[in-house]
């Protein structure tokens, strides 16, 4: 068994760190909704044999503050851990929140990756924010989705109004050639008829005269 530090040291790419601490993170949400914390939480205090696991829990002498240090602690070391990535690990876990605060912007410009959020960091450094690290990411997830099916109801909106226009054109051609079929039988019938009218007489006029 290896500690977090020991594992990133030897796995220094940066690619699966979004998601161990993604991980970490709903671990410690549902510790804390058991009114438990993780004491001193920092790279010696996560394990990592088949995952990644708190090696220990504890009931707090004041839950709320402690709760706001585990979230800020392994923020802390997420940023550390990434930052450090491919020049050998770095525990950030015990440096002092004004550094973060201080230095946001730089740190954000240094995350590079898709599946790492920057904005978390700010929330967490710069706004007091308490959100643990998975549920910000849920929520993003839940607003892509979203993005996603308005996107779509929106392509099916203009697909639908397409074949209604489509079908609007052909019911206007449907009525034109019925109305021209109409004109063209308007004259046609009584011209057939007038004319087997006229072969009528004239054969009747023939039969007389060679009688």
């Amino acid at each position: 068994m290896i500690d977090l530090g020991e594992y990133f040291s030897y796995n220094d790419e940066n690619s699966n760190i979004s998601n161990v601490f993604e991980e970490l993170s709903r671990q410690l949400k549902i510790i804390h909704s058991h009114n438990m914390v993780v004491p001193y939480l920092n790279s010696k205090t996560i394990s990592c044999e088949d995952d990644f696991r708190f090696t220990g829990m504890d009931e707090p002498y004041n839950f709320e503050l402690q709760k706001r240090e585990n979230i800020r602690s392994l923020a802390k070391l997420m940023l550390g851990t990434y930052l450090s990535a491919g020049t050998g690990f770095k525990d950030f876990s015990s440096v002092d929140d004004e550094w973060f605060s201080d230095n946001i912007e730089d740190i954000s410009k240094s995350i590079t990756a898709d599946n790492y959020y920057s904005e978390y960091f700010e929330n967490i450094f710069v706004n007091g924010s308490e959100d643990y690290y998975s549920d910000f990411v849920d929520k993003k997830r839940q607003d892509a989705d979203l993005n996603k099916k308005s996107n779509l109801n929106g392509f099916k909106k203009v697909l639908r109004n397409a074949a209604s226009n489509l079908y609007e054109e052909e019911d206007e051609y449907q009525v034109e050639d019925v109305k021209k079929n109409a004109s063209i039988n308007s004259i046609f019938y009584p011209l057939l008829i007038g004319s087997l009218l006229l072969i009528t007489l004239l054969i009747s006029l023939l039969i007389k005269i060679n009688h």
